[in-house]
């Protein structure tokens, strides 16, 4: 007899997605634009989220592959498809990944490790064009610290505009606030591409602050009471710096503590604990 454990509390907080306007205005706005691109058939649009370490971009790529999966289940083979770039990436090693996300036979055979990038590109177009809707791009802010090229954003901007032109896909690039010097170093022909941008914040000690906490208490009043958050909105700010990663890890570290006590709601000294255990540095300031 299979024994279902049950869901903590802090696993389920874990599961919340807070959206705040940013992360609202990012993941509708792709939303927008693709189905706008649909309705006058001219789906292959270029769009840009952006955003430092812990503010959402791997939350709303998932947010979005869950939805475009479920929208054009019936149109596509793959609705979606997700790849990254790494400092390690070629311009092979960037085809065959999304070769190898959908399965193409080329990437099982040893003999055909030497075929040409050019190849592989118009390989990349016809397992791409007809079959897939949107193509994420994520960590292309890595297109800089490319080691095994030095002007590798430039070859990474020709291969985007290929896919671009010789598909009818969607592509999202995802990445860090540098990817918007990749923009700064495009033809204007790629920036058209891509007149969409959204930006993800890390949050200033203001109200855009105090109106998250807020959010926060509401979304989770079901799961947890959590009512303490507004009013220690400076200290939280000061611990996370404002980073909804930071936040995340510390209310679900400081939920298990209150859990671990039968705590009725969340208090101050619960967050203080939590606050000692993943951020050990603040403990001395």
């Amino acid at each position: 007899m299979n024994i279902i454990k049950p869901i903590t509390l802090a696993e389920q907080m874990r599961n919340v997605i807070i959206t705040h306007d940013a992360y609202a205005k990012s993941v509708n706005g792709c939303i927008k634009i693709i189905q706008s691109g649909e309705r006058i058939n001219r789906s292959n649009r270029g769009i840009a989220i952006m955003g430092s370490g812990g503010t959402g971009k791997t939350t709303a790529i998932e947010h979005l592959k869950g939805y475009l999966n479920k929208k054009y289940a019936e149109r596509f083979n793959t609705p979606v498809l997700i790849t990254k770039v790494s400092s390690d990436t070629t311009i092979k090693s960037f085809y065959i990944g999304i070769l190898g996300e959908l399965n193409h036979p080329i990437t099982d055979k040893r003999e055909d490790r030497n075929i040409t990038a050019d190849k592989l590109q118009k390989l990349v177009v016809c397992a791409l064009k007809g079959h897939v809707g949107t193509l994420f791009i994520d960590e292309v802010s890595d297109v800089f610290s490319n080691r095994n090229k030095k002007q590798f954003a430039q070859d990474f901007l020709v291969m985007i505009k290929h896919l671009l032109s010789d598909t009818s896909i969607n592509i999202i690039l995802v990445g860090t606030p540098a990817l918007e010097q990749l923009f700064v170093i495009a033809d204007e022909q790629f920036r058209t591409r891509f007149p969409s941008k959204f930006e993800l914040p890390i949050f200033a000690m203001d109200t855009s602050w105090v109106r998250l906490l807020n959010d926060y208490v509401a979304q989770t009043t079901k799961i947890y009471d959590i009512s303490i958050l507004p009013n220690l909105f400076s200290q939280l700010h000061e611990w996370t710096g404002g980073n909804l990663r930071n936040l995340a890890s510390l209310l679900t570290t400081a939920i298990d503590v209150a859990e671990q006590e039968k705590a009725s709601a969340l208090t101050a000294q619960h967050l203080i604990d939590a606050r000692d255990l993943i951020f050990p540095s603040l403990m001395a300031a």
